[in-house]
C-alpha cells in the first residue's frame, strides 16, 4: 500500500490518515484470502525510501523528465516550480518498490507500463556501473482482459474528487444513488426508444459484474438485457437496478469482509505487522547487497 507517494498530492494529515485507513480496509475486503499475499504499508518498510535516494544517483534528469506525471502537470500548465520534487522524483521511489523485491513481472495497467520501462534503465545503469547483476530488469505484465474503466459520468476516469465512482463499500442507499445517475444513452427519450449499448456505463460495468440475485443471471443475462434494450423493451431504470443487483451480489463477501475489519482494528494491525516482517526480510537482503556493491557495507555500524 504505497502511502509514501500520496504525500505528492494529500498533504493534510488528517485527509492523509482517512484515506491511508480507508484504502487498507478496501483492499483486505476485496483480497481476502491472504495465504498467497504479502500486504503491507510502503512507510513501514524503509528500505524503500534508502533505496530511492541510492537509486537517484544512478536517474539521468533528462529520463524523469519524460515521465507521464510531470509531463501531465506541465501540460495543465502548472507552473514548474509549483510541482514538488515528490512527484518529479515519484518514477524512482517507484523504482525501488519494484527492484527492491527482485520481480521478473510486474502486474500494471496501460498508463503504467512507462513506470516499469524507467525501472529497467535504472535498474540496467546501476548494473552498468558496477558490473554486475544486482537487480533484475522486470517486464511490465498487462493482462488482456485488464482495462481503464471511466467513471459514472462516462468521460473521465474514476475519480472520488470527481464524483464518478460507485462506493461498494457504501451503505446501499448511496451505492444506488450512484448507479441511477450512471451515463446510458442520451439520445433515448423514452423507455420504448431503442437504445445503444456502445458507451452506456450500465452495460460497461454489467460485463465486468454481471450476476444478478434476481431475473436474469451471469453474462448470457446481460446479453439478453443488451438485446431488449436495443429493441427498447427495457427501461433505464430496470437496467440499473439490474446493475445495482449485480453489484450487490458481486461484493457480498467483500462488504462483509470489509465491516468485520473495520471493526477489529487489532486484526488489520496483526495483518499489517505480518506483511511488514515478511517484505523486510527481502528487502533488508537486497539493501545489503547494494551498500556492499556501491562501497556502503556495515563496517563500522
Amino acid at each position: 500500500m504505497a502511502d509514501l507517494h500520496a504525500l505528492t498530492t494529500v498533504q493534510d494529515k488528517d485527509q492523509l490518515e482517512k484515506n491511508v485507513e480507508t484504502l487498507i480496509l478496501n483492499e483486505l475486503a476485496l483480497l481476502g484470502d491472504l495465504k498467497n499475499i504479502t500486504f503491507f504499508r510502503q512507510s513501514d518498510v524503509p528500505e524503500h525510501t534508502e533505496l530511492s535516494v541510492i537509486l537517484s544517483n544512478y536517474t539521468p534528469l533528462g529520463l524523469i523528465k519524460r515521465a507521464h506525471a510531470y509531463k501531465d502537470k506541465l501540460q495543465k500548465e502548472t507552473p514548474e516550480d509549483e510541482i514538488n520534487m515528490g512527484l518529479f522524483c515519484y518514477p524512482i521511489l517507484m523504482a525501488a518498490d519494484i527492484l527492491l523485491y527482485k520481480p521478473d513481472l510486474v502486474p500494471v495497467g496501460k498508463d503504467q507500463k512507462q513506470h516499469v520501462e524507467i525501472t529497467r534503465d535504472i535498474a540496467g545503469r546501476f548494473n552498468k556501473t558496477y558490473r554486475t547483476n544486482t537487480f533484475k530488469l522486470p517486464e511490465a505484465f498487462i493482462p488482456e482482459n485488464v482495462a481503464t474503466i471511466l467513471g459514472t459520468d462516462g468521460k473521465r476516469k474514476m475519480s472520488k474528487s470527481l464524483g464518478n465512482i460507485i462506493s461498494i463499500f457504501e451503505d446501499e442507499d448511496v451505492i444506488r444513488k450512484q448507479v441511477m445517475g450512471c451515463y446510458t444513452d442520451p439520445t433515448r427519450a423514452h423507455a420504448n426508444d431503442p437504445g445503444h449499448i456502445e458507451g452506456n456505463m450500465v452495460f460497461t460495468y454489467l460485463d465486468f459484474f454481471p450476476t444478478s440475485p434476481s431475473g436474469l443471471r451471469g453474462t448470457s443475462g446481460v446479453d439478453t438485457l443488451k438485446e431488449l434494450y436495443r429493441q427498447g423493451k427495457i427501461s433505464d431504470v430496470e437496467v440499473k437496478t439490474y446493475l445495482f443487483e449485480s453489484l450487490m451480489s458481486y461484493f457480498a463477501d467483500a462488504r462483509k469482509r470489509y465491516q468485520e475489519l473495520k471493526s477489529n482494528p487489532k486484526l488489520v494491525k496483526e495483518i499489517l505487522e505480518k506483511g511488514t516482517k515478511r517484505a523486510r526480510s527481502v528487502a533488508s537482503e537486497t539493501i545489503k547487497e547494494v551498500r556492499e556493491t556501491i562501497g556502503l557495507p556495515p563496517k563500522y555500524s
